[in-house]
Order: structure tokens, then C-alpha cells, then sequence
């Protein structure tokens, strides 16, 4: 199975976007045996670059993201504060994007209400099923929207035929 996110597209995104020196935004990474843990971002004001953003990524044993933790830097507190955090659950032909919020009030993250199920296909077709948990306390999903995504396949274009 493909999959989306692994340990070197985090890492060819850091290097990616670390490579614009005329940007509003910069971008430093804790990069530890070529595998980026924590990714910051500055912003650009006046002529200074203040924090912004940090990213907190984790990675299962096969090197793909399992979780994302996105913190916003706190001029008051003078530390990062938990935003959401974006969680990918792998299965043998899907995987599943949940986010959950934090609640500065309780100081935990928020229940998952939504998720996005990618349903892989030997086939060139890819299924994405949009979720949403049922209401009372109910633990179960019901499917709003499911879409289908065709993958591009090189070997069909027409204008790569001979006639």
C-alpha cells in the first residue's frame, strides 16, 4: 500500500520550504538521524522574526506520520500552546485522518467528531469517505459525503499513443 506522508516527505517539505528566503514565514527543524521531530515557524515582522507556529510530528515503526501537534507560540505565557493535533490510523487498504482540538478550559484534547476514511484500491480508483460521529453519545460514524478520485494513470493518456 502507498502511503501519504512518510518520514522523507516531511523532511523534502522542511527542506522545501526552509529554501524561500523571501517569504513571510521561516522555518527551523529539530532533525534528529534525518528525521524531522519538530518543525518551527517565524514570522516575518519589521526586521525581526518572531515564533509563530510549531509542528510535532510522530512516526510509526514503517516511518509513516502517525501524528501531527500543532502548537501557537503565546506572547503572554512565552511558550507554545496546544492547537490540534491530526492523527493517521493505517489499515491494509485505507488509512484514517481524525483531528482533534484543545480545550484550553479542561486542558485536554476534544473528543473526535469528524474523520476522513481513504479507501486504497488495487484498481485506479481511490475512494474518500467524509464521516461524522453520531449524536447522544453515540461511538459510531455515519458517511456525509464519498467521493471517488480517479488516479491518473500515465499509460492511458491518448496523446502518448501511436496512430
Amino acid at each position: 500500500m502507498q502511503t501519504i506522508i512518510t518520514i522523507f516527505t516531511v523532511l523534502s517539505m522542511y527542506l522545501n520550504c526552509s529554501q524561500d528566503l523571501n517569504g513571510q514565514y521561516y522555518y527551523n527543524a529539530d532533525i534528529e538521524d534525518g528525521i524531522v521531530k519538530t518543525m518551527y515557524v517565524y514570522e516575518k515582522s519589521d526586521n525581526a522574526l518572531v515564533q509563530y507556529l510549531s509542528y510535532d510530528f510522530t512516526y510509526d515503526a514503517q516511518g509513516r506520520l502517525t501524528e501531527k501537534t500543532v502548537s501557537r507560540w503565546d506572547c503572554w505565557k512565552k511558550a507554545y500552546q496546544p492547537s490540534y493535533q491530526l492523527h493517521i490510523d493505517y489499515s491494509a487498504d485505507s488509512y484514517e485522518l481524525t483531528r482533534n482540538d484543545w480545550n484550553e478550559r479542561s486542558q485536554s484534547w476534544t473528543p473526535t467528531a469528524e474523520k476522513a476514511v481513504y479507501h486504497l484500491s488495487e484498481g485506479q480508483l481511490t475512494g474518500v469517505s467524509y464521516m461524522k460521529r453520531n449524536g447522544n453519545g453515540d461511538s459510531a460514524y455515519h458517511t456525509v459525503k464519498h467521493l471517488q478520485v480517479l488516479d491518473t494513470y500515465e499509460g492511458m493518456l491518448l496523446a502518448g499513443l501511436d496512430r
